[in-house]
Order: structure tokens, then sequence, then C-alpha cells
């Protein structure tokens, strides 16, 4: 007997331990919509009796967004107590986090509610139309066992529905389940009348989701989506989900998110009205889509794994937004959805922003992505001349990147390669995220030599983009079109109650020289009311080196400031094809963007 014993236990022991794992199960319900309040319902079973005391902790910030949110500061009538509703007593120690004194009971019941109406965010919103949710927004978590299987089951208003990525749990239409808090809160879920459009790519399920009207043809949303999402699969390989849904929500509000096997888009209703604005509307699928390989699987060592509870700093932004942003757009023309010379027309307006941007004379790239958390997503008002922009920016720099490798391998490689490479490297599953160091030195291999430069002066340094080298890689010439420059002021305004609000005065302007501010209202030039709407064509009508005087409120007093105008420091530009393309220019052209010469 004696000699069985330690063999019999080893055999029970792993049981043993899986019947101690307690089990998560969360409850969501909306009873009265039309009051913005989400009712949330947390059940912890099977915790240990000898935990007197269990952490209860509700995100700062949701993923896809650096900056912080204090999702906290919506909860209220929140309570803690046993299977059998003893209550339990609780006090915060901070301000996400929630203490509760469960004494020797095995089961804790958290119930609180959610005040949700930050459909712009998309964080968290209620009202009597739809909900849409985003975990990291509404549920709160056990940091201990934030790593176990869940349940959630949704208990919708009315008549409606849920849309998710979330699996449903066999036999049921409203319970799901997640393998763990992670993944729970990076599936998004649209509750309401929305109209879900399902069509398969590859074997597996993908649903195009609408909330709001609109005039749309669902079966040219789909052949076109069907483009990109097999474009993707070729690009990478693999499509990393069993299932994948595209929410889109018509209305006020735009902007779009990244999740595990879903995006949330937001747009206008009108956007499908017109050619320009539906390849709008691509470019932005074809952005939050790339995204699925680009951050949610490949991640920047600074998100893996997500800590909730504080500021998560990385320096790869660049990377995970910027290069993101420059295939979102690249795939497009790969794709027809736009022509090569659009697209040259495109990147000639990225050379522009470009240098006429004072704030990447300043901030790096890799500093830019360091500090969203404090300056990116803050709109300060000294951002254009201060700051970098780690999306428009970064997508230059993975522009220039992509040619320089293709140049130095003859052809060979590109930026494709280095970012398949990453994805097999740093899978999610290794737990092991990507710095600017690797991204350096796999880029390295594929060009055949060093980078050094390259990355000491785009990625960690403010030197000023060489677009002429790069361009002329695929047999281009960047021209500056000096005939074009225009007459400038040097602000950019927006309409507030009929008036030009100033929201920029870009650095070394004749605005900044002469003294206009941030927040200023332009009432007048030379005596004539101007609106933002015409402020530019009124400032074009004047000749370089001509005074005009501006009347303009700032805060309650009226000011006038005489300004001399002068031409646009930085022209427009156009890029053109070379006479005679060498072989080599034209194999890079070519590969590059999927066309072929003219």
């Amino acid at each position: 007997m004696k000699r069985f014993s330690f063999p019999i236990l080893i055999l029970f022991f792993p049981t043993l331990l899986l019947a101690q794992k307690p089990s998560v199960e969360y409850k969501l319900s909306m009873p009265q919509p039309w009051t913005h309040l989400f009712e949330v319902e947390l059940c912890l079973q099977g915790l240990p009796a000898n935990l007197s005391s269990l952490d209860v902790l509700m995100p700062i910030w949701r993923t896809g967004r650096y900056v912080t949110f204090d999702f906290a500061s919506g909860v209220q009538e929140f309570s803690a107590g046993t299977g059998d509703n003893s209550p339990l007593p609780w006090a915060k120690t901070n301000k996400f986090t929630w203490r509760i004194e469960k004494k020797r009971s095995t089961t804790v019941v958290v119930r609180y509610k959610v005040y949700a109406n930050e459909f712009g965010d998309r964080t968290r919103g209620l009202n009597d139309e739809h909900a849409f949710v985003d975990g990291c927004a509404l549920f709160m978590y056990v940091e201990r066992y934030r790593d176990l299987p869940l349940t959630l089951t949704v208990v919708p208003s009315k008549d409606w529905h849920v849309t998710t990525g979330l699996e449903r749990a066999p036999g049921e239409q409203f319970t799901f389940s997640a393998p763990n808090f992670d993944y729970v809160v990076d599936c998004p879920l649209e509750i309401g009348n929305q109209v879900d459009y399902s069509f398969q790519v590859d074997g597996k399920e993908h649903v195009l989701s609408i909330h709001g009207n609109a005039h749309y043809n669902p079966d040219t949303l789909i052949k076109d989506v069907t483009t990109l999402v097999k474009m993707n699969k070729e690009f990478w390989g693999d499509l990393p989900y069993n299932r994948y849904v595209f929410l889109i929500e018509l209305g006020p509000y735009g902007g779009a998110t990244e999740h595990i096997n879903s995006t949330i888009i937001q747009l206008s209703p009108n956007t499908f009205k017109n050619a320009n604005s539906y390849r709008g509307f691509l470019g932005v699928v074809s952005h939050e889509y790339f995204h699925t390989w680009n951050v949610k699987q490949l991640r920047p060592k600074g998100i893996l794994p997500y800590d909730y509870t504080r500021e998560n700093y990385l320096r790869e932004l660049w990377v995970a937004e910027g290069t993101t942003s420059y295939y979102g757009q690249l795939f497009l023309t790969r794709a027809g959805f736009i022509s090569a010379s659009s697209s040259l027309d495109a990147i000639a307006h990225m050379v522009q922003g470009d240098r006429q941007r004072p704030g990447d004379k300043i901030q790096s790239l890799d500093e830019s992505s360091f500090d969203a958390w404090i300056k990116f997503w803050k709109n300060l008002q000294q951002a254009y001349n201060s700051e970098s922009d780690y999306y428009g920016k970064g997508a230059d720099v993975s522009l220039l990147l992509d040619l320089e490798i293709r140049q130095r391998s003859n052809n060979k490689h590109s930026l494709d390669d280095v970012m398949r490479a990453l994805y097999q490297r740093f899978p999610l599953a290794g737990g092991r995220g990507y710095t600017d160091d690797d991204l350096q030195r796999v880029s390295e291999e594929f060009a055949g030599s060093s980078l050094k430069t390259f990355f000491d002066n785009y990625v960690h340094g403010t030197a000023p983009l060489d677009w002429e080298t790069a361009l002329r890689y695929a047999g281009l010439d960047l021209q500056p079109r000096d005939a074009e420059r225009k007459t400038w002021l040097g602000v950019w305004t927006s309409d507030q109650s009929g008036r030009a609000r100033v929201n920029v005065v870009v650095a070394g302007s004749p605005a900044y020289e002469a003294g206009l501010d941030y927040g200023d209202e332009i009432l007048a030039i030379d005596g004539q009311r101007i609106r933002s709407s015409d402020l530019q064509d009124r400032i074009a009508e004047y000749k370089p080196g001509d005074a005009v005087k501006i009347t303009l409120f700032r805060g309650d007093k009226l000011r006038e400031f005489d300004v001399t105008l002068r031409l646009q420091d930085v022209p427009p530009y156009r890029i053109v094809r070379v006479e005679k393309p060498t072989d080599l220019q034209r194999a890079i052209y070519e590969s590059w963007l999927g066309k072929k010469s003219e």
C-alpha cells in the first residue's frame, strides 16, 4: 500500500490543482438603456478559503489608444457579497482598486453600475438605440485570476442582438466564452439592431456588421473587403483567427480601433455617397485589418503583456501605427483601388507634410512613441510645433526603409520580408515582444548591410528625411512646384459659432511672428468679416509682402495685429517617373507598388 500511494498522489495531484481554480463569470445587463447605465455582475466561485481579501481592479486605459481614461470614474453603486448574498465589507485603496474583505467565503459576487455615454471614444456607450462595449471600459478583474477562462452572459434590451468576435457557448445565444480576461476585453460588443452580413474567406467566417442607416451595396462592400482580406493573407501567410468581425457604426463620430479578431469603425452615413470618401473608408478598413497582425499578434515589448493599471511605455508605436499606415495605403494601390499616379500624388503630399511640420525637427520618432501617453493623445496647443507624429512620420520612415532595403538588396528583399520575419520570430504565444533594435537587426539581414546611420538619423534622431534619394531608387523624381506656392498666413482654424478659431499657429510663420495665438477668434481681415471656410481663399488674394490688419477676439478683448504675408515656406511637390529608368529602378517600382511600368 505504501509503495503505491506516492504514484497515486502524483496521478491525482493535477486534478486537485484544477479543482482549486476558481471560475469567473460576468453578466452584463441594460434594463433602462436611456439612462446610459450598464449593470455588471462579476461572480468568482471556488476561491481559496484562506484568502482573506480580494482586490478587484478596473483598467485605466483601453488597448489601441495610448492614453489614460480612468474608467473607474463611471462606476457607481458598487457592492460585494457572498454566494448567498450576504454583504462583504470593502474599501477603495486607490482610484481603480476595490479591496473586498472576503473572510473565508469561497464565492464573491461583485455588482456595480457604469455610466456609459462615450460612443465617440469607442469605449462604452448605451442609449435607447444601441450599445457598444470595449471590455476595458466596463469589466473589473482580479489580477491573480486574469489568465483563467471565463464566461460572459449578456442580457440585451428589447429585441437587440449581440455581434462580437467572442465565441458563443454551445447552444447559447447570449452567453460567450473567452480563454482569459485579456481576450474578452479585446473583443468589443455591438448590441442592438445592427445588420450582420456573413461571408467566407479562406474557409473562415467574416462578418460585416453595420449599425445605422445609409445607402450602400452590401455585395460591393463584401467584395472589396474580401480583396483586402485575401491580400493580407497572401502577405502574412495566415489568418490568425477562427472568425473575424468588422463592426461599423454609422453616425456623428469618426475613428477606428483594432482588436484581436475584430475592429470597430465609426464613420458618417455619407461615406458611401462618392468614390473619394468610399476609398477613404477602404483605407480605414485596410489599416485596421493590417493591425490584426501588426500590434495584435506582433507586439512591441512594452505592451506584452498589457498592464491595465499604468501607462505601458514603448518606443515602437511608429512601427505599430506608422508602418500600419504605410501598408494600409500601399495595399489599396496594390489591390487596384488607387492608381499609381494617385499613390504618387499622396506620397508627394506626405513629403510636403513632413517638411512643413516644425515638430519633426524637434522630436524623434521613438521619442514620439514613448511620449504618446503624455503628449500625442493630449492634443496639446504646441503639438504641431514641438512634436513629431508617429502615425504620419512613422509611415514616412517606413516608406524610406522599404525603398532602402530594396535598393541595397538589388530588389531581392523589402520591408515586406522584414515584417513577415518579425511576425514569425516574435509570435504572440511566445510572450516576447520586439524592440527597435530587433527591427533594425532584421532589416539589416535583408538589406545586407548596416542600417545604423538610417536608424540613428530617422528613428532616434531628427535629421531631415532624404526623400529625393529614396524615391530615385524607384526611378522617381521629386519636383517642387514652386509656381504653385500660395501666399501664407500660417494658421489653421476651425469654425466656432461662425468665427474662425485658431487651432495651430505654425512656428516661424507670418502669424507666429506677428503674435497670433492659439484660441484667437479671427473676426476680420482689413476690416472685412472672415469665416473659417473662406480664410485661406482670402489670404490667397494678397501678394507676398502685403501687410494686412487682422482683427480678433482674444478672450473677451478685441485686438488688432499687423501681419506681413509671404509665400509658403514649403512648396507642394509632384513625383514623376524618370525618363530612362534602369532595370533595377523599374523592378523596384513594379514590385513596390504592384504596378507595371507605363
